[in-house]
């Protein structure tokens, strides 16, 4: 990176020290707090340029699985490898209610309704998959606590585009609904590594520590998730 990386500065009363931060929407970030002298930002890019261009590198990647790809057709199948389940789908036009009603049979779901617009569809599945994330992936969350003795506070379901999960400063995990559809093992890393949150809110080396002796292999499974949003179905996009 010889040549400074284009950078978008945002003044943050909050703000205590001066912060970088890379995203997929606005690239790259430089947080400042009231009064910095905004001259001295050039030199510190160059001190941070490893991991700048490493975060741009991983934002990219990140890009190009998360590009809209029109998609018409409503699933056959959907596969929460998370949970080993695989659920074939079913759609029958109903027109004695008025509204979508999802249930299942066996390993089958069967979505019925008087007029089965795609969107609505959607809609019903998306809220499907939270249910799922509460009874599959809570009780892991709180397992994982309670076995790396990480002070957990409460646990949340969404669907963010760019982020596998997150904790709060009140130590809350958000788990996104995409886990589903990781490995179990790639799941179990993500939730270790915003347990550790818990403990440490940044990426710092402490953060690094903690996160190895719950998941020694973390480096192996951290490369393979910055990939697997591709196993993610695209119509939850």
């Amino acid at each position: 990176m010889a040549a400074l990386p284009d950078y978008n500065v945002r003044h943050s009363p909050k703000a205590r020290n001066i912060r970088l931060k890379v995203t997929r929407e606005n690239g790259l970030i430089v947080v400042v707090p009231p009064g910095y002298d905004e001259e001295k930002i050039p030199a510190l890019l160059k001190q941070k340029k490893v991991w700048i261009a490493d975060s741009m590198r991983r934002i990219g990647e990140t890009r190009r699985f998360l590009e809209p790809t029109p998609v018409t057709h409503l699933p056959e199948v959907v596969r929460l490898v998370a949970l080993g389940e695989a659920w074939a789908v079913t759609y029958r036009d109903d027109t004695r209610h008025s509204g979508f009603r999802l249930r299942t049979e066996g390993e089958r779901l069967i979505i019925s309704g008087p007029d089965l617009k795609r969107e609505a569809v959607i809609r019903k599945l998306k809220d499907w998959l939270r249910m799922k994330v509460r009874e599959g992936l809570f009780p892991l969350a709180e397992k994982l606590a309670k076995k790396h003795r990480l002070n957990l506070g409460g646990l949340l379901v969404k669907s963010q585009r760019t982020r596998w999960a997150s904790c709060s400063a009140q130590r809350n995990l958000s788990l996104n609904t995409k886990l589903l559809f990781l490995s179990p093992e790639l799941v179990r890393y993500v939730v270790i590594h915003e347990l550790c949150h818990t403990v440490h809110m940044n990426h710092g080396s402490d953060f690094w520590r903690l996160v190895a002796s719950h998941e020694p292999n973390y480096k192996t499974l951290d490369k393979e998730l910055r990939t697997a949003w591709k196993t993610v179905p695209q119509w939850l996009f």
